[in-house]
């Protein structure tokens, strides 16, 4: 298995988990382990999150990572050692419930390395969420000032990494993203903690292990990602710069705000004024802040402020949607 046939992608490429990674066939991978196997029973047991030498149990290690996001996603959110243990047949049948009640969620893995990438597929691909594959620190900081995701998982070993980890905690639309770094050694840790990370995966990393963190990050990821869920619409909306008006069309809304389609490019960013108008004549406006901005004329806006009555009309809305998603319905806008 040639490695050098997956560090010359040289560009972000979005991979359907399902049909394999990077094109490699599941006979290819099966070949891959088996000239593996015996070099990775040599090393460290895999995939294990640090910092001290304390065991901890799933709930303790949750709560733990639950009070460090509500300090304001502060580093060094793990101090933990969690011993692998072989999965019962009822344990894969917690996990494949839990995730199937979890909501679609986005992940960003920073790797040119096989193995790595092999494991955190497996991984979120079992957890029922989907991924963008970047090799670099560069396409990755490219790819996540385009898009909101839930989760970034960042190998340490790319050139750039720590920087790449404090670019994201400094950004706009992804500050609050779930940070997954892999292969940080005992001398990088505190300096990756301090960076913004939340999870330390010590490599070789596995399937198992790349489960067992994400499922401790449960919480933190749903939180997150239905905070910033998006209900596509299709509205008008009024945006305000100083005395310029532009006409924009709202795409999609959410309780931390919104996509929008507009003809004149707007400023990464900006700080604009908006208006629109839900059902009923329920009117919502306030200021926001452009998060991201692409060559298509789309645009996400971070909600700042809303005046009078607007978060009172938006968070019934939002309810409104959710109920009716629970039904099974097809919302109205």
């Amino acid at each position: 298995m040639d490695v050098q046939k997956l560090t010359g992608l040289g560009r972000a490429c979005t991979c359907d988990v399902s049909k394999g990674l990077g094109g490699y066939t599941s006979a290819e991978i099966q070949d891959w382990k088996l000239e593996n196997r015996k070099s990775k029973l040599e090393k460290a047991a895999p995939g294990q999150s640090i910092i001290d030498h304390k065991e901890f149990d799933v709930l303790e290690l949750r709560n733990r990572a639950q009070k460090t996001l509500d300090m304001g996603m502060g580093p060094g959110l793990l101090s933990a050692l969690v011993r692998p243990r072989k999965q019962t047949f009822t344990d894969q049948r917690r996990i494949t419930t839990i995730m199937s009640q979890a909501l679609e969620l986005e992940f960003v893995l920073v790797s040119s390395d096989y193995t790595t990438m092999t494991a955190v597929s497996k991984g979120i691909k079992k957890f029922g969420a989907r991924f963008v594959l970047v090799p670099t620190a560069h396409d990755a900081r490219d790819c996540l000032g385009r898009r909101k995701v839930d989760g970034v998982f960042v190998d340490m070993e790319v050139p750039g990494a720590i920087g790449l980890v404090e670019s994201i905690r400094k950004g706009t639309s992804n500050s609050k993203a779930v940070i997954f770094a892999c292969g940080a050694s005992a001398k990088q840790s505190t300096l990756t903690l301090n960076a913004g990370a939340n999870f330390l995966l010590r490599k070789p990393l596995n399937e198992e292990n790349v489960m067992l963190h994400l499922s401790i990050a449960k919480d933190l990821l749903v939180r997150e990602q239905r905070r910033y869920f998006r209900h596509a619409v299709s509205l008008p909306v009024m945006l305000k710069d100083g005395e310029a008006e532009l006409q924009a069309r709202m795409t999609n809304l959410s309780g931390g705000g919104l996509a929008i389609r507009s003809a004149k490019p707007l400023k990464h960013a900006g700080v604009l004024d908006f208006e629109f108008e839900l059902t009923m004549g329920a009117r919502v406006s306030g200021k926001g802040q452009v998060a991201w901005t692409n060559a298509e004329g789309m645009a996400g806006l971070n909600i700042q402020t809303l005046r009078g009555k607007g978060k009172e009309h938006l968070e019934a809305w939002l309810a409104a949607k959710e109920r009716d998603s629970e039904k099974g319905s097809k919302p109205k806008d």
